[in-house]
């Protein structure tokens, strides 16, 4: 029998927030490391945290601060309109409103510590 591990180390600064329900998401970026070929829209890797019941405990979390999560991977499925994913391109207005199905990766983080950002 193989063994999986899904286990996720991260430390990044905070660019975006959002809430639904309990959960409080967060789009983290991290720098590649210098071995590593550089992306051609920049330096930096980009994904989505999930941080499990930080709304009901009042955790705040703002663009600039620096989060150490560790947690795990899971894929998670969302309908999202056509006019979200095709930004700055003119759709007829029947499309708009059309949903899709998206798969979409993000870490659950398990444990974290926030750093506000220096001001």
């Amino acid at each position: 029998m193989i063994q999986h591990v899904n286990h996720v180390i991260l430390i990044g600064t905070v660019l975006q927030t959002w809430s639904f329900g309990n959960d409080r998401g967060v789009r983290l970026q991290m720098r590649r490391p210098a071995f590593f070929p550089v992306r051609s829209d920049g330096p930096s890797d980009l994904v989505n945290v999930i941080l499990p019941e930080a709304v009901t405990r009042g955790q705040i979390v703002t663009e600039g601060d620096n989060l150490h999560i560790t947690g795990f991977i899971r894929n998670s499925d969302r309908e999202t309109s056509l006019a979200s994913i095709a930004k700055g391109l003119k759709l007829p207005d029947e499309l708009k409103k059309v949903k899709v199905k998206q798969i979409v990766t993000e870490v659950v983080a398990v444990q974290w510590q926030i750093l506000p950002a220096e001001k």
